[in-house]
């Protein structure tokens, strides 16, 4: 595949996931690019570089059958594939999307579209990831997506938040980045941990207002 040779990460990625996108779209999927890839392409930070391309789509048994004419492999797990020879790795860890999620359209050079979650949708699920395991990682990515919000896109965050009850690792978080803004030392992984855990036990035992 010509586009697997693209040397910038972000591009052969999305130009990999259009080229499979229109091959799979006669089946009527679409994968949505989510997960590591998608945060290091609306963050740009190097910090959060991926190799791995992971996709919202079904994976009907004709769908490998389409991928292999791409030059995919099939695992025996049937979520993943690989690229053989390119480092290409691409998994399928889920079927559906949340009800409410968005899906942004991005324009390639090539003149392809790929599709890969909103920014907000990504910082939505690394808070519901950080709220149930307080990595450090994770924490460090909803930190710099939470940099990237707009002020127009502060109250949709919130009231999907509350939604996704993830509010109270949203509050914790932006108070922890407000507090590395003015100086602080970055947060160890204990105390992580303990934001996570006061978080999770806030959302479950408050009524949210």
């Amino acid at each position: 595949m010509e586009a697997a040779q693209i040397d910038d990460l972000a591009e052969r990625t999305l130009e990999v996931v259009a080229i499979i996108d229109a091959a799979v779209s006669p089946l009527g999927i679409h994968p949505v690019v989510v997960g590591g890839m998608a945060v290091y392409f609306w963050t740009e930070d190097p910090a959060f570089v991926t190799y791995d391309i992971d996709v919202v789509m079904a994976t009907p048994d004709q769908l490998s059958t389409t991928l292999a004419v791409l030059g995919f492999e099939k695992n025996k797990d049937g979520r993943h594939w690989s690229l053989p020879g390119t480092g290409i790795f691409l998994e399928a860890p889920s079927v559906d999307l949340d009800a409410d999620a968005v899906v942004k359209k991005v324009s390639l050079p090539s003149g392809r579209v790929a599709r890969v979650l909103s920014p907000i949708d990504i910082l939505l699920d690394r808070l519901a990831e950080f709220q149930a395991t307080g990595h450090q990682l994770v924490a460090q990515q909803a930190l710099v997506l939470l940099s990237h919000v707009t002020p127009e896109g502060t109250d949709n965050l919130r009231v999907r938040a509350k939604t996704r009850r993830v509010a109270h690792a949203l509050d914790a978080l932006s108070q922890l980045a407000t507090e590395l803004a003015a100086g602080r030392e970055p947060a160890e992984s204990d105390e992580l941990h303990q934001i996570a855990r006061l978080a999770l036990r806030a959302e479950y035992t408050f009524k949210q207002p």
